[in-house]
């Protein structure tokens, strides 16, 4: 645990150099340097290219689909790219569809991850060229009882698939579905029931070899639209000299940064911590990016007692970050030029984000902060506005929480506290 006051100084301290396992409040690590290194105004950009403009309805060769590591673009970005190209007459493309995901390297998912996460929405993929945070959706709708519920997959594409069904059932009975990958490709084990009157039931279910799968789901577009293709989508490298057809740019870092942190999105933090590893040291993995992190803590004299990252979410539990550095970082941003935007991107505690549910009394409406949750690990860092001492940074790291919900009151009373000095 650990406190440190307005000047810098520390309040308090009680194992703060001890590395323990930080959980999602190791984000506050890739969000501050990906604020430093990249800016808050930051923008992804992913692009249709081609050899040429389109003349006479098509364009000479392939189109390619550059990507740059977004992690938010979403299946209508890519479609109301399509829509822009066919509103400036494109009809064919001589060649096919090539996805460029070479900003990002790396395995697609952490081999250091526990893999039986490895089916669920928050341990997606890695890339280059990411999509619907690597997800794809699965709509359950209930029909006649007695008869197979429909099962819908957006965005629509040939290379998932699935077996199975889902049984419509009387109304009274629960909705009971599980969604399994059977060990193929992108292959899904659908069953359970649903009750006849109930609402639709949504899904998501992380997909694998993304940069192909995007680009399936990029000629079912161009499908869509009825602009003909020249043969299969493929991946490959983008040549010099492309002309840019169409340049989709995310929202300003600052706002992916805020999504990241409100949401404790995973995939986010993982995509930016490639992306700062190829913006410092021209390589977009995981290594490259965890030096990124350790080499910017050290230049803003930041105590690093025992860390040892091995990703950017902190879903491993092999991660080691101290109290005390989380909480010296979190100081040392108070004193970022401009202001200190971490500060901004942080849910305020007991009113939203993945704060909502902290049960703070003399500090609600007065925290704001990163949680942190993995088996037996219960974080929260941030800060705190006191009656009289002005706004402290604080960090609680316990790793032997035998009841997650009482270690996260006990947390929760430990700040109120400070709010009262």
């Amino acid at each position: 645990m650990c406190v440190i006051d307005g000047s810098g100084a520390p309040a308090f301290a009680y194992n703060a150099s001890a590395a323990l396992v930080p959980a999602s409040s190791q984000k506050l690590i890739v969000a501050s340097a990906a604020l430093r290194y990249l800016g808050s105004a930051y923008r992804f950009h992913t692009q249709f290219a081609s050899s040429g403009e389109i003349q006479d309805g098509a364009v000479p060769g392939d189109l390619w689909l550059i990507g740059s590591g977004d992690p938010i673009l979403v299946s209508n970005d890519l479609r109301g790219g399509v829509k822009m190209l066919a509103a400036h007459g494109l009809k064919q493309i001589r060649g096919g569809v090539v996805v460029d995901a070479s900003a990002l390297s790396g395995p697609e998912r952490n081999p250091l991850w526990d893999p039986t996460d490895s089916n669920y929405g928050y341990s997606s993929a890695t890339s280059g060229v990411s999509l619907d945070q690597d997800t794809i959706e699965f709509h359950i709708r209930p029909a006649a009882v007695g008869a197979p519920a429909t099962v819908n997959l957006e965005p629509p594409n040939p290379v998932v698939t699935f077996i199975g069904n889902v049984l419509t059932v009387p109304d009274g009975y629960a909705t009971q579905i599980t969604i399994n990958p059977t060990g193929r490709e992108n292959q899904f084990e659908v069953r359970g029931q649903i009750a006849a009157g109930g609402r639709q039931a949504v899904y998501y279910l992380p997909v694998r070899r993304i940069a192909n799968y995007v680009g399936n789901v990029l000629e079912s577009f161009l499908e869509a639209r009825r602009i003909q293709t020249g043969r299969p989508s493929r991946t490959g490298i983008a040549p010099k000299g492309l002309t840019a057809l169409w340049d989709h740019r995310s929202p300003p870092l600052r706002f992916v940064v805020a999504k990241m942190l409100f949401e404790s999105n995973n995939h986010i933090a993982e995509q930016l911590l490639r992306t700062v590893g190829r913006a410092v040291e021209g390589v977009g993995d995981d290594a490259r990016g965890v030096a990124v992190e350790a080499a910017y803590l050290r230049s803003e004299s930041v105590p690093i007692p025992g860390l040892h990252l091995v990703d950017g979410s902190g879903l491993s539990d092999s991660n080691r970050v101290a109290a005390l550095t989380l909480c010296s970082l979190l100081s040392r941003a108070e004193l970022t030029p401009g202001g200190n935007q971490l500060y901004l991107a942080l849910p305020r505690g007991g009113i939203e984000g993945t704060l909502h549910d902290y049960h703070f009394a003399k500090a609600l409406g007065r925290v704001r902060a990163k949680s942190g949750h993995l088996s037996g690990v219960n974080a929260l860092a941030g800060y705190v506005s006191t009656h009289r001492h002005g706004r402290l940074a604080f960090a609680f790291l316990l790793d032997t929480a035998a009841n997650p919900w009482d270690a996260d009151a006990a947390i929760a009373r430990a700040v109120d506290r400070l709010a009262e000095f």
